[in-house]
């Protein structure tokens, strides 16, 4: 018979819950410091790491405002946003997260100021170049950095870029639970954002 607490016009009584046996898990071997949960080791980056990168010399011949002399940068090239996506940023196959190394050295050389940004066309813009810049913009909140400023120069082309973002979800492609999980933390930033304007 169930235990009745208090007195009076509230009593409660306490109600039996089922009991499950649980089975200890087998021995988990030791995993390697970087890949140990709560250390930054593996979400931290030299400035040697980031000087040998590939994506820094990728950012050195096309958008890097300090690396090279404006005349000699290539000029913008959809296909270059894809293959960035395709390679660096996009998670082939079950639930792991974006490589967020490669988000962060994409982010140190400024893509979405100096490249994404200054070449988006709402209405030619790919899949890929929408979804790098919402990788982007969420990487700049993770960091507790401003997100919106590079945007205050074309605001006319602001509101094409959330309409743009809002449409991700009419197109054919079917987006990776990792792009959906993205897109969904893009909203919930922007959406908190806005609450506070």
């Amino acid at each position: 018979m169930p235990k009745v607490y208090g007195t009076g016009a509230y009593d409660f009584k306490r109600h039996r819950v089922a009991e499950y046996p649980v089975e200890l898990a087998p021995e988990i071997p030791e995993r390697p410091p970087e890949q140990k949960p709560g250390t930054n080791l593996s979400n931290s980056i030299t400035l040697v790491e980031i000087q040998r990168d590939r994506l820094t010399k990728i950012a050195a011949a096309n958008w890097s405002k300090s690396a090279a002399d404006p005349s000699e940068r290539a000029p913008f090239n959809p296909e270059l946003v894809k293959e960035i996506y395709e390679t660096e940023l996009l998670v082939k196959g079950g639930i792991k997260p974006v490589p967020l190394q490669r988000v962060m050295i994409l982010e140190v050389s400024q893509y979405l100021e100096n490249y994404l940004w200054p070449n988006f066309a709402p209405e030619t813009a790919s899949f890929e170049h929408v979804m790098s810049m919402i990788l982007m913009i969420n990487e700049k909140f993770r960091e507790n950095v401003a997100p919106w400023t590079c945007f205050y120069d074309r605001r006319d082309v602001f509101k094409g870029f959330l309409e743009r973002t809002l449409r991700l979800k009419e197109q054919e492609k079917a987006s990776s639970i990792a792009e959906k999980t993205n897109y969904l933390l893009f909203m919930i930033n922007a959406f908190q954002v806005s609450a506070f304007l």
